[in-house]
């Protein structure tokens, strides 16, 4: 009965380690899937970044664009 029940045992941890590895793997996908979402949310808040600072350049006091004059 040794063996059958060391079998047992042996099974009985196989069938443990996976049910802990495909919740890891759902884990898993669940961050790819975060990740993937703060990647567009920071390309986004970069994008917008861009655009403020190219109004402040605007605003300043650098070269200006001639006037015409009447």
């Amino acid at each position: 009965m040794s063996s059958f029940s060391d079998a047992y045992k042996a099974i009985e941890s196989v069938i443990l380690l996976r049910s802990r590895v495909e919740g890891l793997e759902k884990s898993i996908e669940t961050l790819v899937g975060e990740m993937k979402d703060q990647g567009r949310d920071l390309f986004d808040h970069e994008r917008r970044l861009v655009r403020i600072e190219t109004m402040i350049e605007m605003t300043r006091g650098g070269p200006r664009m001639p006037r015409i004059e009447q």
